[in-house]
């Protein structure tokens, strides 16, 4: 049995074997360079149907209850073809609304779909060399019925945290059961403690101090990797000890993973991510999970919706100011321009409008390091599909990764990034962002390779002869379990 103590130290060393899904078809978690990119293959409104109401009041009506799989599955030839690795599934779980506050963990059916499509949508993204990754809500989780009445699989109270609200109810107010657990339920230990924001009140926070918790969490991965899960996005882990997460990967080996820390502080980010390293192995920070880049999200909305491109710069250049975590942590940042909950009609306003701006943005992070994340809305709703997917194979033909070295400067008002392929100095992609003109490069070296309102990107030509047929090639399969 192996064990870790809160900071992700591994307190029992031994050797991890290499099973079938870290060797041949796929990246191990957490390995440096990584060339994937992502998409975020839902969006707040793909559980609901009919009129709703968003922030700020405003109306909008949507029809994808239960539809949801099936639209993504339609959409997998599509992904495939834009060069997609990777993309960021809702809740897989029965739960409340958009599956955020989950009850029976081991029903696959939901708002999104049943069992039946879940899992079709699965296959055909995993034929489509399409790694899925389980958004995992493990922080907290809600009765069926009541408020502690854990079903499928049963829990006993033990496994709620001591300060949880449930323990502080009303009896009066509770049904028999949850009555009866609260006056002689055995309690788990104080929620978490060091981070800013460790419980939520819309469900029981869960001790994961507790060992059995623990393995009941552990069998869990299990069944969604065998349903074809890849890997996880860890939701709300400020909620609980990064040791734990580290504990998590290490026993279920995911392909990919990265944890919800939403901070802007760069710096913040990058404590919790030291935090899930793996002590005990050769490179500890290896295989730590990764982490949202909020820093540099906020930092793009400052100043590409400010037109203030001469600030781009200071977003990869560590000096403390206005450091993204590409500063900080390159290899272990997933960057992105909005997510489920970051704009409408979670908040009143998207991030970005539909206009020159958000292209800008994309053609910022998508030749950047870190692991870039695409929102479906982007891509999709707004259409904007084609521009995207451009961007994304320059990123490839160009050879950019996580880790890729860069230099930047101010043309101008224009910001000039150049990117390569190594980790230290090189050079096999050039990107300008801003409205001006007098930026050119040797054409003899370099090639234009796409360019749109304010941005455009060239790839050195050496480079784009050595990678075009392995990018433009069909993306290979991925096995399905079970088959």
């Amino acid at each position: 049995m192996n064990t870790f103590d809160l900071t992700g130290r591994l307190l029992t060393t031994i050797a991890i074997a290499v099973s079938w899904f870290t060797c041949g078809d796929g990246l191990a978690q957490g390995e440096y360079n990584d060339n994937r990119v992502m998409m975020q293959g839902f969006m707040w409104e793909s559980h609901q149907d009919g009129m709703q109401t968003g922030a700020g009041g405003h109306s909008y009506e949507v029809q994808w209850t239960g539809k949801w799989y099936d639209h993504v599955k339609e959409k997998a030839n599509e992904l495939a073809d834009a060069k997609f690795d990777l993309i960021w599934l809702p809740p897989p779980s029965q739960g409340e609304g958009a599956g955020y506050h989950p009850q029976q963990l081991y029903e696959f059916s939901n708002n999104y779909g049943n069992h039946q499509q879940h899992q079709e949508m699965l296959n055909q993204l995993l034929e489509h060399g399409i790694e899925p990754v389980a958004d995992l809500v493990i922080n907290h989780r809600n009765g069926t019925g009541g408020w502690s009445t854990f079903k499928n699989p049963q829990w006993p109270s033990k496994f709620i945290c001591s300060t949880d609200e449930f323990w502080f109810q009303d009896p009066s107010t509770l049904n028999n059961e949850d009555r009866l657990t609260l006056n002689s339920g055995a309690r788990g230990a104080p929620d978490y403690t060091f981070s800013n924001y460790p419980n939520w009140h819309g469900a029981r926070d869960l001790d994961h101090t507790n060992s059995q918790l623990r393995s009941e969490i552990k069998a869990y991965l299990k069944r969604l990797r065998e349903l074809g899960y890849r890997g996880w996005r860890y939701d709300m882990v400020k909620g609980f000890a990064p040791g734990y997460i580290a504990e998590y990967n290490y026993d279920s080996q995911p392909t990919f993973a990265v944890g919800e820390y939403w901070d802007a502080n760069a710096y913040e980010v990058s404590q919790w991510i030291d935090g899930t390293k793996m002590y005990g192995l050769d490179d500890p920070a290896k295989k730590a999970c990764s982490a949202f880049d909020f820093s540099t999200q906020e930092r793009l909305r400052e100043f590409i919706n400010g037109g203030k491109y001469d600030h781009l710069p200071a977003i990869h250049f560590k000096d403390g100011a206005y450091d993204g975590l590409i500063a900080v942590n390159n290899d272990k940042s997933v960057t992105f321009l909005e997510n489920h909950d970051t704009g409408f009609p979670q908040k009143q306003f998207d991030t970005f409008a539909n206009d020159e701006k958000l292209l800008q943005a994309y053609a910022y992070l998508l030749t950047h390091p870190g692991v870039p994340c695409v929102y479906w809305k982007h891509y999709f709703e707004w259409n904007r599909g084609d521009e995207i997917k451009a961007l994304i194979k320059a990123r490839k033909y160009a050879g950019i990764h996580s880790g890729s070295y860069i230099k930047s400067e101010v043309h101008g008002a224009d910001y000039v990034a150049i990117v390569g392929d190594q980790s230290q100095e090189s050079s096999t992609l050039i990107v300008k962002i801003g409205p001006g003109f007098g930026f050119n490069v040797d054409a003899n070296l370099w090639g234009l390779e796409t360019s749109g309102n304010g941005y455009a990107v060239w790839i050195r030509k050496s480079k784009k002869e050595e990678t075009r047929q392995a990018v433009d090639a069909e993306q290979t399969p991925f096995p399905i379990p079970g088959d």
